[in-house]
């Protein structure tokens, strides 16, 4: 048995994270009905291009979308991390506001600009101004299931945009990828929960992997936002900076720099998020990164998604990464839950004031 293996070694999840990763299943299919009985009176045939505005585990949904249907889209898709829209968002863009709380300083600044351009939006949240002040104002207001954070509130944010995007036809008809999807859910939290031993549980393998490590995590095409998602995760879960990066684009500069690691790399370990339907040039250059890299760092774990449709797949990969993040903790004996350093940046931004800083031909 390992030491992840023992019930009370989760006793310090706070929040129940772990749990709440546990409750795949049952928040996707509520966030999908939620999603599809909200009334939007938004014709699709208006749209000509989307921006999705939201900061966090509130924006990786749309980047996680993207990078599953990246061609399969219908329409151009953004995602806006900003305070400002782009100068292209216009009266035929959608905009969708995404922020669990509701009170996302950033998406918020970004549904004002959107409302004084006339654009169609639609906010998916739990509360806050996001759905009090613009549900006030005509905004279609899709609510998802509750969770403890917004990090661990993915897989409802996930299936409520999609179901958004569906309606709008900048996806095609997904009943059959999110049967399967659901599927898949159900797979993983059997495969990566608590309840599956570590000797066969991939999630709980990483999570020791990684303990005292600095984790290099890559992906490309399908999973290059997933690799992303992966920092998030073991940044705000586990408490440990983390990098990640993409490929091809990392080939071209930052695999350089491993050459320069010197004795960090024998603390740095290399996660590369495979997909089956990579393009074969970025399979060869998975594995001849590895190749390359190898003597540099402590070693590369390739990880492999598994399923059928790429949100499948991306699901899959997922809730590994979420599950390992969480069992990281657990061996850090650190409290997943709280986010100390965001609240007090959080704190300080609220005494500061708010607004633009002053243009100085104005003074």
């Amino acid at each position: 048995m390992g030491v992840l293996d023992h019930p009370q070694i989760l006793d310090i999840d706070s929040m129940g994270l772990v749990e709440q990763t546990g409750r795949a299943v049952e928040v996707f299919d509520e966030a999908i009905e939620r999603a599809r009985a909200v009334e939007i009176p938004f014709p699709a045939d208006a749209i000509a291009n989307v921006a999705i505005c939201g900061m966090g585990g509130s924006a990786i949904a749309g980047d996680l979308i993207i990078g599953a249907f990246r061609d399969r889209l219908r329409r151009p898709v953004q995602v806006i991390r900003d305070y400002y829209l782009p100068g292209w968002v216009g009266e035929d863009t959608l905009v969708i506001g995404s922020s669990y709380s509701g009170g996302t300083e950033e998406t918020l600044t970004c549904m004002m600009e959107a409302l004084d351009r006339t654009c169609p939006a639609v906010a998916i949240t739990t509360g806050g101004k996001l759905a009090s002040f613009y549900g006030d104002r005509g905004v279609p207001i899709v609510s998802p299931p509750p969770a403890p954070m917004p990090r661990a509130a993915l897989v409802q944010m996930l299936a409520s945009m999609l179901v958004v995007l569906e309606r709008f036809e900048v996806l095609p008809p997904l009943d059959a990828e999110l049967a399967e999807a659901r599927e898949t859910l159900a797979t993983a939290v059997h495969d990566y929960g608590p309840a599956s031993q570590e000797e066969d549980n991939p999630a709980k393998q990483v999570a020791s992997l990684l303990l005292e490590r600095a984790p290099l995590v890559w992906g490309a095409e399908l999973t290059a936002p997933i690799a992303y998602r992966w920092k998030c995760q073991l940044n705000e879960n586990a408490k440990i900076p983390t990098s990640w990066a993409t490929l091809p684009e990392h080939n071209h500069n930052e695999i350089v720099g491993i050459e320069g690691m010197g004795a960090a790399g024998a603390r740095t370990r290399v996660i590369m998020l495979l997909d089956p339907r990579n393009h074969r040039q970025v399979e060869r250059r998975f594995a001849i990164t590895d190749e390359l890299v190898s003597p540099y760092v402590e070693g590369v774990t390739r990880i492999e998604a598994e399923g059928q449709g790429p949100l499948a797949r991306m699901l899959d990969l997922v809730l590994l990464g979420d599950y390992a993040s969480l069992y990281l903790a657990c061996l850090r004996q650190v409290d997943p839950g709280p986010i100390t350093m965001i609240d007090r940046l959080k704190e300080r931004l609220a005494n500061t004031g708010y607004g633009r800083s002053p243009d100085p031909s104005q003074e």
